[in-house]
């Protein structure tokens, strides 16, 4: 019985890198469309989006059956909860992976704003970052990742403001300067998820949850 507890916990941290593995290719994927040549593949992303629900509801079922089933330990229930709440995160930012391609394809000339540049950078190392510091149980690591998040947010204002000043230039904005908003709030939006599964790693390390 103890054996068979043990594996289920195991296939839960497979299940948490194979569902961190897709956003983070989904992710690379749709900021090659922003800062790349390539043209965004909304197909694609809808795939990402479509891959992500499916890891949710599985890892969901599994963590379901852990506490229906078994007993877990104080340091095993940390993990069970803390992963409950960081795939719908990861759920969330395979939604805007989807939400952001949508909108490039809509764009009449491609994005060149640098602000957008610099929040995909730091999206991508801040979703690989909190992963690898949930799984590796690195405080530090997330921490580090929750600190990257005031650059993406800093980028945005930016970007705000910026746009508000071509508009203001131009008498008007157009489709794309709004379509390059939605974007930056998008990024913005993963920024905060990748901070909040960051979060969760001292949670499971110590019990007690940053911020």
């Amino acid at each position: 019985m103890r054996s068979h507890y043990i594996q289920q916990l195991s296939e839960l941290e497979e299940l948490i890198g194979k569902m961190g593995g897709i956003v983070v290719k989904g992710f690379d994927e749709v900021a090659i469309s922003l800062i790349g040549a390539k043209t965004a593949d909304v197909k694609s992303a809808v795939g990402v989006e479509q891959r992500t629900d499916k890891k949710l509801d599985e890892i969901e079922r599994l963590c379901s059956l852990l506490l229906l089933t078994q007993q877990p330990v104080a340091s095993d229930m940390r993990f069970i909860v803390s992963v409950m709440n960081i795939v719908v995160d990861m759920e969330r930012v395979g939604d805007q992976i989807r939400d952001i391609a949508e909108t490039i394809s809509k764009c009449k000339t491609r994005p060149e704003f640098s602000e957008l540049r610099d929040m995909c950078t730091e999206c991508s190392l801040m979703i690989k970052g909190a992963l690898d510091a949930f799984i590796g149980r690195d405080v530090e690591g997330a921490r580090r990742v929750e600190l990257r998040d005031d650059k993406v947010d800093s980028a945005f204002e930016r970007l705000q403001i910026k746009l508000s000043e071509r508009v203001r230039a131009e008498d008007g904005a157009n489709e794309d300067m709004l379509n390059c908003l939605m974007i930056g709030k998008y990024l913005e939006r993963i920024g905060d998820h990748a901070t909040n599964i960051a979060e969760w790693t001292a949670y499971v390390v110590d019990g007690v949850k940053d911020r």
